[in-house]
């Protein structure tokens, strides 16, 4: 009987016990790069540290390390006893070059502190992925493998240089959602992959959505077990067809909103932040939005802290004008809160726990 990857790789997740967990966060700097470190407190360290690499950030954006152990493939992780880092790098805009070099004195801090780990691995994001991807190219094997997700892989520094050289040394896996699956692909097909080491032509999951890195938690999860079963087993243990659907649908969750007497409205919680963009994210899923009448393509009122904003139930940011209110799904069932290029919590004075009122309009409004 012939057993699927998803059900090898994706270990049943406790989300009790996660949300129990007490993580320990370090925290500073190290030439001009904010680090922000995490592992559980009472697990022993297995020996395994994820570093995380960050996308494109404007220049004008401040420098976070912004590391959410709560999440669930990295409170996964730290369950099992992984250390997870993260850099902000020294610097925003284009950074490749100097990108790499704060990851690894972040490797390095954490050599020193916790001491040399067994295995280190790579996850990136858009311009995080094609830094991951530099990192399997070059002779430095500090890392032994990479999931790189959205890959950005024509990104160019200003100088023009840092061009991946599609020549891995190191078991790379991309991730990407279907309307940015062709870099990945052509840089598997053109690969330059030893006759003697097939084994490390890179692997393609493809998640049968459109969008930029929008994949959820438990496909994540999915990609880093998957590049751990390669590390451990050999890539013959991950699937031979290519790119390989690794696409889950989000399970509903119980709705935490709060309605209207007369279900024309309801109110949440913001249950994360970004800290560069200022995107918000919701707990409400979109059951509760049919319940109040609030459907897709529609205005409704966005009421939050005695201020009231329209806001259009959307498909993502461009689903509205420049400055416009948008509300959309994510890929894990939720909804971001967002400004089309424009800061939505620091518009609305938005922070970690807050109430969001959504109210459908009446004929009179």
């Amino acid at each position: 009987m012939r057993i699927s990857l998803l059900a090898l790789v994706t270990a049943p997740i406790f989300l009790a016990s996660i949300a129990q967990a007490k993580i320990q966060m370090v925290r500073g700097e190290i030439d001009g790069a904010h680090y922000a470190i995490a592992r559980e407190l009472g697990v022993d360290w297995n020996r395994s540290l994820l570093l995380i690499a960050h996308g494109y950030r404007p220049e004008s954006a401040p420098l976070v390390a912004d590391l959410f152990p709560d999440q669930v493939a990295y409170a996964t992780l730290l369950n099992e006893g992984w250390i997870l880092a993260k850099t902000s790098y020294r610097r925003n805009g284009i950074i490749v070059a100097d990108a790499i070099t704060d990851l690894d004195n972040l490797h390095e801090l954490i050599t020193e502190d916790f001491g040399p780990p067994a295995r280190s691995i790579i996850e990136g994001d858009s311009m995080g992925g094609t830094i991951a991807t530099h990192l399997m190219e070059r002779e430095d094997s500090r890392y032994q493998g990479a999931v790189a997700v959205g890959a950005a892989l024509d990104l160019r520094e200003s100088n023009g240089a840092s061009g991946v050289t599609l020549a891995p040394l190191r078991p790379l896996l991309f991730m990407s959602n279907r309307s940015e699956i062709l870099g990945p692909k052509a840089y598997i097909a053109e690969a330059d992959i030893p006759r003697d080491s097939p084994s490390l032509r890179p692997v393609l999951f493809r998640i049968d959505r459109d969008g930029h890195v929008n994949v959820n938690q438990a496909e994540r999860l999915t990609a880093l077990r998957a590049l751990n079963l390669w590390l451990d087993r050999g890539r013959g243990a991950l699937p031979r067809n290519q790119p390989f659907d690794a696409t889950q649908h989000p399970q509903t969750q119980s709705s935490l909103a709060m309605f209207d007497e007369d279900n024309r409205g309801l109110t949440t919680k913001v249950s994360h932040v970004s800290a560069i963009y200022g995107n918000v994210w919701l707990d409400i899923q979109p059951t509760d939005l049919e319940r109040i009448g609030f459907n897709p393509g529609l205005w409704a009122q966005l009421i939050v802290n005695d201020q009231t904003y329209r806001v259009r139930y959307g498909k993502d940011f461009s689903s509205v004008e420049r400055g416009q209110w948008v509300i959309f799904p994510n890929a894990d069932g939720f909804f971001w809160l967002s400004r089309n290029w424009g800061n939505a919590a620091e518009t609305a004075d938005l922070e970690l726990g807050d109430s969001v009122r959504l109210r459908r309009f009446t004929p009179q409004d």
